[in-house]
This record gives structure tokens, C-alpha cells and sequence, in this order.
């Protein structure tokens, strides 16, 4: 005869939901932190690593306290902007690659990062 206590099932579910959780959605583990054109400091907790994500109020200086690395996007799509509409007047698409725990600061004649992806994640 097999008896099976309570506190057993429930440890057993526990670990079971752990796992399944664990496989439906993976997050960039750490802080984006970023200043707005109008000076207004943003935090963002543990972004997820899939899709593209918007950067409300656009960000002049992005800091990646993540364990991933993001790309910074100057349109909210995530995409590269069209020829002879980058950031800096050149001829060409453009974004910009944030490793972990750097930061990147606004330049004059640049307009605001819109959006961000995580590279890699997934893990």
C-alpha cells in the first residue's frame, strides 16, 4: 500500500508549477534604468527577454543593470529606422547595443531611444 501525505502532494505541486513556470517566460534579471528628455529618472524591473518593449517619455541616457544585454531603437517598433533617417544623419539604420552593467549617454543632435529588445535571454 502506498500512502502519500498531503504536505508531499503539495510539495510535489509546487514543484511541478515551479518548472512549468519556468518555461513559459524567461526575464533579463536586474534593473534598466533610464532619464527621460524632461530629466524624469525611470526604472524598469526584470524586463522579459522576448519582444520589444517601448520606452515611455523616449530616454536620452539608458544605464542596463541587467545579466543581458539590450538594443536601444530610436522608433518604438524595434526596427532599424529607414535609410537617412538614423540618429545621426547618416545614411542608414541605426540602434545600439547596451552590454550589461554599461550605460550609454545622450549625444546633441541625437533624437531618444523609443524601444528596446534583450539579446540572448531565453536562458
Amino acid at each position: 500500500m502506498i500512502c502519500r501525505s498531503r504536505a508531499g502532494r503539495r510539495a510535489g505541486a509546487v514543484v511541478l508549477l515551479l518548472a512549468v513556470a519556468g518555461c513559459t517566460e524567461h526575464n533579463a534579471l536586474g534593473t534598466i534604468e533610464y532619464t527621460t528628455p524632461a530629466k524624469r529618472e525611470v526604472k524598469i524591473q526584470s524586463p522579459s527577454d522576448e519582444g520589444c518593449h517601448r520606452l515611455p517619455g523616449g530616454a536620452y541616457h539608458v544605464t542596463n543593470y541587467t545579466v543581458d544585454d539590450i538594443r536601444l531603437y530610436s522608433n518604438e517598433e524595434c526596427v532599424l529606422t529607414e535609410d537617412g533617417k538614423d540618429q545621426s544623419g547618416r545614411i542608414g539604420g541605426e540602434s545600439f547595443y547596451l552590454g550589461t552593467l554599461t550605460s550609454v549617454e545622450y549625444t546633441p543632435g541625437q533624437s531618444p531611444w523609443l524601444s528596446y529588445s534583450v539579446v540572448g535571454g531565453g536562458g
